[in-house]
């Protein structure tokens, strides 16, 4: 093989290596942007409603007689969408694949934990707990950031440099 078509091949594997870098990054940000801007439950009562933001906190409109826990949910995607980003930027991609994993798992949590949100006061009104927005989309960035993290690890380090032939 010619010096010239070892630089090229070199050249795109770096080139993909790049693309890919940007990729998981962007991934890992638009995690985080989710997390952050989207409610992560609703609640529904006779005289009001409410929306969990990432951090725990409830916004209430109206009259909403319940005892609503914060489980700040949203907190978590910060280490796993940075652990994302930083694989991203030190090309690390097995780091970028847990991290994206990680994002994954912590989209499925506030499904198992919905039952922990409302703590029914005696006394008080009926009140419907849904999952939002946040944990919906976050599922879908989590597994194509899983996806685009372990295509990254399989075509930037786990395939052999190209050949040198004399």
């Amino acid at each position: 093989m010619s010096g010239r078509r070892h630089a090229g091949l070199a050249r795109g594997h770096v080139i993909e290596a790049m693309v890919t870098r940007w990729a998981i990054g962007a991934l890992g940000v638009l995690a985080v942007a989710v997390a952050v801007g989207l409610p992560w439950y609703a609640a529904q009562a006779v005289g009001g409603s409410a929306d969990m933001a990432g951090w725990g906190a409830w916004s209430t409109v109206g009259d909403v007689d319940a005892g609503l826990r914060p489980l700040p949910l949203g907190v978590l995607v910060l280490p796993s969408a940075g652990l994302m980003v930083y694989g991203a930027v030190r090309g690390a991609f097995g780091l970028a694949v847990v991290g994206a994993m990680a994002t994954f798992a912590v989209a499925v949590l506030p499904f198992l934990v919905m039952r922990a949100v409302d703590r029914h006061v005696p006394g008080s009104g009926s009140v419907a707990v849904e999952v939002a927005a946040a944990p919906l989309a976050l599922l879908g960035v989590g597994f194509v950031g899983t996806v685009v993290c372990w295509i990254g690890y399989a075509r930037c380090v786990l395939r052999p440099s190209p050949r040198q032939d004399a």
